[in-house]
């Protein structure tokens, strides 16, 4: 059975994408002021990656970590991690699509944030995020400190050696200054650039702006 874009896409017309860096900021921001309901894809991540098939989703049901030999993921090489985010992300997003199905028949408006595989072709209403400020520190997010956290309490490595997996963390999820997707550019996206000299307000009201949120 096939669905077309269409079909989909009607049916999610009510959800509003944030992508890029920053998602989770803008978000909470929006929700602040409007108290529309988040979906938040990391959170999603445990569950579906509990159903996941390896007929079905090869990658997502793979164990890195035992197939590389390696006790933590941040220790698998960058292009290992590159390749592993790339093709879970495209098995993982129908499932987060089906979520938000059944999700806009139970709210008017719905933020939906965190990374996803392109989609543009179902999607009404998007914002690309273009973080480049200095402060973003990717793994000071409560979500994503316990990876930090995971390293410095092994014992089996030198503090030397946890230092150095931590620089190689740091350059496997490419940390420094936000580049724009050649696939924002290409489907004519919109994206809002922010930066050490713009607020959280700031960009939260851009984004409403351009979802056509009311002025608040």
């Amino acid at each position: 059975m096939f669905f077309a874009d269409n079909i989909i896409k009607e049916k999610i017309k009510n959800i509003y994408f944030l992508w890029g860096r920053g998602k989770t900021t803008i978000a909470n921001e929006l929700r602040r002021r409007y108290g529309y309901f988040i979906y938040d894809v990391d959170e999603s991540r445990d569950r579906h990656w509990a159903n996941a098939d390896p007929f079905y989703q090869p990658f997502m049901s793979r164990d890195y970590e035992k197939e590389y030999g390696v006790l933590d993921f941040w220790e698998l090489p960058p292009e290992v991690i590159d390749e592993r985010e790339t093709e879970c992300l495209k098995e993982f997003s129908p499932m987060v699509i089906m979520d938000l199905i059944l999700l806009s028949h139970k709210h008017d408006i719905i933020i939906c944030e965190g990374d996803m595989e392109c989609v543009p072709a179902i999607v009404t209403n998007a914002v690309y995020l273009l973080n480049r400020g200095t402060k973003f520190d990717w793994f000071e997010r409560p979500d994503h400190k316990h990876s930090l956290d995971s390293i410095k309490a092994r014992t089996d490595l030198s503090e030397t050696e946890k230092e150095a997996l931590i620089v190689h963390a740091y350059n496997s999820v490419g940390q420094g200054e936000g580049y724009l997707p050649d696939w924002v550019v290409e489907h004519n996206i919109k994206y809002i650039i922010w930066d050490d000299s713009t607020t959280i307000e700031q960009t939260a009201s851009e984004a409403a702006e351009y979802f056509k949120f009311p002025r608040k």
